[in-house]
């Protein structure tokens, strides 16, 4: 059976379509096996939140935001669809914080669980909603502290600097101590200068001499790159026509066999090998049948043996 150009085409659109479909969902973190329960949450501000944003308990992902919508007949609050796992259960009295998981602002659903003794939310409750602090809250409520802390700051270090004052000759010595120290310094700097010239020197040779090397040994890697292409592409040809080969022998058999040629498609095709099979079984039943009924005729049985002919002979000459 010979499997049409256009067949295979739309076969591997179909197969590519389904792998990007739930590849594309992976990647968004959607389990399509995991039943899941919806909730909402209604919010004034949502701060950034978009749909497949995570649904977290104590920072376990448990779901994903469904849908996003705002509802301008009641002032203009934002509802947000919950995709949660049906294992968990939200106990009444569970609140949907938005908060940030970074300093980026990403967004995220985090559930602070509530008790279920008083209860549990259904698929399709509304659960409480709430906000959580930004970073620009944060540091507008310790913007006070922030400035005590560095006024503080600026005042321990205007008392060092009157400390280090009323220490001048500490200091003095102290530059007299560096000036001495510098000055031994450039007495040494020369030798050091000639051991730097030898060093680098010495380092320029060194890379004059690599880079010959790598001059030299660069056609030798630029061969074997072409040898290797030449390779794969010759093992890739070969692969390809041997396939072709093999697929249009095995065409060609299953046409020869479809029309009859050969043992195999005479054997597919003519059923008098079959009539002939048929026929012999029959004759051999009747011959087992015949054979139970008169096995006399074809089994001759003598209790005490056959006798000779010629003594049969001799017998009826005597009488």
């Amino acid at each position: 059976m010979k499997i049409s150009k256009e067949f295979k085409v739309g076969l591997l659109a179909v197969t590519s379509i389904t792998i990007l479909y739930f590849g594309f969902n992976y990647l968004k973190g959607v389990d399509l096996f995991q039943r899941t329960d919806t909730y909402y949450a209604l919010y004034n501000n949502i701060d950034g939140l978009t749909v497949s944003n995570p649904v977290i308990i104590n920072g376990l992902s448990v779901g994903r935001v469904g849908d996003i919508d705002i509802l301008q007949n009641k002032g203009n609050l934002v509802l947000v669809e919950l995709g949660i796992n049906s294992d968990i259960q939200l106990g009444k009295g569970t609140v949907a914080l938005l908060i940030n998981t970074d300093f980026l602002g990403s967004k995220a659903i985090e559930l602070i669980l509530a008790e279920t003794t008083n209860g549990i939310h259904i698929d399709g409750d509304t659960l409480k909603s709430s906000m959580d602090e930004g970073l620009a809250e944060i540091l507008q409520k310790n913007a006070g502290p922030v400035a005590d802390n560095i006024g503080t700051t600026i005042s321990r270090i205007n008392s060092i600097l009157e400390s280090f004052q009323g220490n001048s000759e500490k200091i003095n010595s102290t530059l007299d101590h560096i000036e001495k120290m510098t000055g031994n310094l450039s007495n040494n700097l020369p030798v050091m200068e000639n051991k730097l010239f030898v060093l680098l020197d010495n380092l320029n040779k060194n890379s004059t001499e690599l880079s010959e090397l790598l001059v030299s040994i660069k056609p030798v890697f630029t061969n074997i790159g072409e040898l290797t292409d030449s390779l794969k592409t010759l093992e890739l040809a070969q692969t390809l026509d041997k396939t072709q080969l093999m697929l249009d022998n095995l065409n060609t058999n299953l046409a020869r066999l479809k029309e009859g040629e050969g043992t195999m498609g005479k054997l597919m095709t003519n059923d008098s090998l079959y009539v002939y099979l048929s026929n012999t079984a029959r004759d051999l039943d009747r011959l087992f049948v015949d054979l139970q009924a008169n096995p006399g005729r074809y089994v001759q049985v003598s209790v005490f043996g056959k006798k000779d002919k010629s003594e049969k002979k001799s017998k009826k000459e005597n009488e």
